[in-house]
């Protein structure tokens, strides 16, 4: 997954960023919450994307059974 993979790519750059002393510890705390809230938004907008296809579906099914 690419939205994870990205995540996890930028938490790692954080953390280097953390250890060399280029950011401070609340820095990195709030960097790594807006990946997390980054990540949810992600998955939101996939989980209704996958809701708007599933309902294009149902309605194409009840299309179909009023034809009959």
């Amino acid at each position: 997954n690419p939205t994870i993979q990205n995540a996890a790519n930028t938490a790692n750059q954080y953390t280097e960023m953390l250890k060399a002393g280029q950011i401070s510890k609340s820095e990195y705390q709030q960097l790594i919450e807006d990946i997390q809230r980054s990540a949810n938004i992600d998955q939101s907008m996939s989980d209704q994307d996958a809701m708007q296809k599933l309902n294009v579906a149902i309605n194409g099914l009840i299309s179909v059974l009023s034809m009959l």
